[in-house]
C-alpha cells in the first residue's frame, strides 16, 4: 500500500502485457527523459524484417546517442521463456549489417511520417542529416531495457543468461486510490536519465545570494538577435534552463527564459543555457540607442521569479 497525505493506494496490476506496454507507451518521456522518442513494436513489425521484435524502440538524441529496444513484461509470466529467446534473437540479428539497415530504414520513414517527431528529433540532431543520424545509432548496440511491474527473482536469472553488456531494468509499479480506482492513480518508479534538482532559493548557495547582476553587450550579435549574454559566474542568478520568469521593464512586464542549452540539457537545469532571449525583441527595439559596449542591471525582486531590467 501506498500512503499520500493520508490517502492510500492499492497496489494494481495490469491484466495483460498490452495493458502494461501502454502504460509503458504514456510514461516513456518520464523514463527515458524528455528528448527521447519511443516507437511502438506494431508498427515497425512488418518493416524490419529480423526474427524477432521487442515491444518497442526508443532513441535518445543528445550529447551521447544511444538507443534502447524494451521489453514490457509482467512478472506473472514466465520470464525465462519470454525474455530471453526474444533478446537473444533480436542482438544475434542487429549484428548483421543488413539487418541495421533495415532497422535504421523502418526507424526513418516511422519518424518521417510523423510530422512531430520528425520536428522533434530534428531540434535534438541539430544540422546532422536525420538519416545519417539513425543509421550512425543503429551500427551501435541498443541497451536492453526491461521494464516490468514487480523486480523478482527469476527476471534476474534470465538476465544472467542474457550476453549482453548494457541491461536496464526499470520496476514501473502503479498504485490506484482506494475507493476510486484506476481514474486516480500514481507510479513509482527510477527514471533512466539524471534528475536535476531545483537550485536552491536565491539561485546560489551561500547566506548572502546577490541582489543584482551587471550584464555588459559584448557582441553586435546580441544586439542583432536581441539577447542577453549571461556572464562566467553569473548563471545561477537566474532560474533553471527553460523556467520562465518575469522581467519587469520601463516598457512593461515581459516573460523569459534562459535558453541556447546543448542539445542533452534538461528542462531545470540550473548550469544549463547561457542566453536571455525570448521575448525581448520589442525591448530591444524600443532602445535602438543600445550599442556594443553598453550594460544594463537585473536587479532581484522576487529570487527566481521576478527580476527589474534597468540600463546603466
Amino acid at each position: 500500500m501506498l500512503l499520500i497525505d493520508g490517502v492510500k493506494y492499492e497496489e494494481w496490476t495490469p491484466a495483460s502485457e498490452d495493458e502494461f506496454e501502454q502504460v509503458v507507451k504514456e510514461h516513456s518521456k518520464d523514463i527515458f527523459g524528455n528528448q527521447s522518442i519511443y516507437l511502438e513494436k506494431h508498427k515497425l513489425r512488418t518493416r524490419a524484417g529480423i526474427g524477432s521484435i521487442p515491444d518497442g524502440y526508443v532513441i535518445v538524441p543528445g550529447e551521447q546517442p544511444h538507443w534502447h529496444i524494451v521489453e514490457a513484461e509482467l512478472s506473472s509470466h514466465p520470464l525465462y521463456e519470454h525474455i530471453v529467446p526474444q533478446i537473444s534473437k533480436f542482438i544475434s540479428g542487429i549484428r548483421n549489417t543488413s539487418t541495421q539497415k533495415e532497422i535504421a530504414d523502418a526507424l526513418y520513414n516511422e519518424i518521417d511520417s510523423d510530422e512531430f517527431r520528425r520536428l522533434e528529433l530534428k531540434k535534438a540532431i541539430g544540422t546532422t542529416e536525420t538519416y545519417k543520424f539513425l543509421a550512425d545509432l543503429v551500427s551501435r548496440l541498443p541497451v536492453v531495457t526491461i521494464i516490468i511491474e514487480k523486480h523478482t527473482e527469476q527476471l534476474d536469472e534470465a538476465i544472467s543468461a542474457l550476453a549482453h553488456s548494457q541491461i536496464k531494468v526499470v520496476e514501473l509499479q502503479t498504485f490506484a486510490r482506494e475507493g476510486v480506482g484506476l481514474g486516480v492513480h500514481a507510479h513509482l518508479f527510477e527514471p533512466l536519465y539524471r534528475v536535476i534538482p531545483p537550485p536552491p532559493e536565491g539561485g546560489k548557495s551561500g547566506p548572502h545570494p546577490p541582489k543584482q547582476l551587471e550584464i555588459a553587450v559584448r557582441n553586435p550579435t546580441f544586439l542583432k538577435f536581441h539577447l542577453f549574454d549571461i556572464p562566467r559566474g553569473g548563471r545561477r542568478f537566474f532560474p533553471g534552463f527553460k523556467v520562465p520568469f518575469k522581467l519587469e521593464t520601463d516598457i512593461g512586464e515581459i516573460e523569459t527564459y534562459v535558453t541556447s542549452g546543448r542539445a542533452d540539457t534538461q528542462v531545470g537545469d540550473p548550469d544549463g543555457g547561457k542566453y536571455i532571449q525570448p521575448n525581448l525583441v520589442k525591448w530591444y527595439r524600443q532602445h535602438p540607442t543600445i550599442k556594443v559596449g553598453d550594460k544594463v542591471i537585473f536587479e532581484v525582486i522576487e529570487p527566481m521569479k521576478r527580476y527589474r531590467l534597468k540600463i546603466v
